[in-house]
């Protein structure tokens, strides 16, 4: 830990400091439960943080864990006892349901949490909604769910999985969800792109952690969300080629990034906390066990001129030209569903490719940071 003082100065604050007492003293119990339960919730969950990490609690996945916390709280606070018997059936049946599931394969990410909360948040919202209209919700019409819908469609579809559900359980009657296209931000230009490739990988002035992360987005159309999500044992160094597993088969990494990113895993950042000593992260936080925030990777990117969304757009419309979308869906992470539309959309010539075709390339081949360089 580079400064040790301020972890001594947090231990001996007043929230930690009574914490570890009772702990000592027998007064909390060391259990997740009991933690739970803790008024001090951001405290309580930091020091929960490395108990786990340091192997004292179990190992439980930390989003569901504040998720579960904030659920109690939040369905607490609903006056109408229908609305609060329902929101939790809901949450039992659906949500924690699906979010247990996922948490058994990976750790869940902050955009699936809050996800979950977006949808709780404007479930009670539509709830509400009826009951000033005067309906219940098992009475509800088409012309009540139009209504709702038209008033902010991009902030209500959050509840679309709430009245899928009330749907699904004959709690509401069978209506039609209207879907809605939104327009997505305008790709940055190949001529671009490629220039803020050749930068990243030349200008030692950029930090070593945003150089990857940009590359990361720029060559592969990798997301924020998924990077932080990558582990050093996801890179892969078999003599002298490297590979990435974004998907299966890992991805081939061209030689100049390789070299970079082999400097990058023995100069990790956030090393030097006290909490992430030995994470396994390629992109450690500062919390215990935990990487950054997709929000803080973002605002690396941002700051070197890179715009997360737009530059992997760019980089997928690059891709899908090169290889057939579900083969690039395999290899990248993505569902088939998502390359398939995005190729027939730019118009590649892969657009019509089927999985399992025979005689078409079955890898990922990595873009030559070389190729297309912008002239001098």
């Amino acid at each position: 830990m580079s400064k040790p003082v301020l972890g001594l100065s947090w231990l001996q604050s007043a929230q930690p400091s009574t914490m570890l007492r009772d702990l000592a003293a027998g007064r909390l119990a060391l259990t997740h439960e009991a933690f739970q339960q803790l008024p001090n919730w951001r405290t309580a969950a930091y020091l929960r943080d490395l108990l786990m990490q340091s192997g004292v609690l179990p190992l439980k996945d930390r989003q569901l864990l504040l998720f579960e916390r904030w659920l109690e709280t939040h369905l607490g606070a609903i006056a109408n006892p229908e609305h609060a018997k329902l929101l939790r059936r809901f949450a039992t049946w659906h949500q924690l349901r699906k979010l247990r599931a996922k948490a058994a394969k990976a750790p869940l990410g902050d955009s699936t949490a809050r996800e979950a909360h977006e949808q709780q948040i404007q479930a009670v919202a539509f709830l509400t909604w009826l009951t000033r209209r005067g309906t219940a919700v098992n009475d509800t019409g088409q012309a009540d769910l139009d209504a709702w819908q038209s008033e902010n469609y991009f902030t209500r579809r959050a509840s679309h999985a709430f009245l899928t559900w009330c749907m699904n359980t004959s709690n509401m009657p069978a209506l039609t969800i209207h879907s809605r296209q939104t327009t997505p931000q305008a790709p940055m230009s190949q001529h671009h792109r490629i220039s803020a490739i050749q930068r990243l990988l030349t200008e030692e002035s950029i930090p070593l952690h945003a150089r990857i992360a940009g590359l990361l987005v720029l060559l592969y159309a990798q997301p924020a969300t998924r990077i932080v999500r990558l582990t050093i044992s996801d890179i892969i160094v078999n003599g002298g080629t490297t590979t990435i597993r974004f998907g299966d088969p890992p991805t081939p990494v061209p030689v100049p990034v390789a070299r970079l990113l082999q400097d990058y895993l023995t100069n990790r950042i956030n090393l030097d906390a006290a909490t992430n000593p030995g994470s396994h992260w390629l992109f450690p936080g500062q919390r215990a066990g935990q990487p950054i925030h997709p929000v803080t990777l973002r605002a690396f990117l941002h700051k070197q001129g890179i715009p997360p969304q737009r530059g992997r757009t760019s980089a997928l419309r690059h891709l899908v030209f090169q290889v057939p979308a579900p083969v690039l869906a395999q290899a990248l992470g993505y569902h088939h569903t998502s390359t398939t539309r995005f190729a027939a959309e730019a118009g590649s010539p892969w657009a019509g490719y089927a999985p399992g075709d025979h005689g078409k390339p079955t890898t990922l081949q990595p873009q030559n940071p070389d190729e297309n360089r912008p002239p001098e």
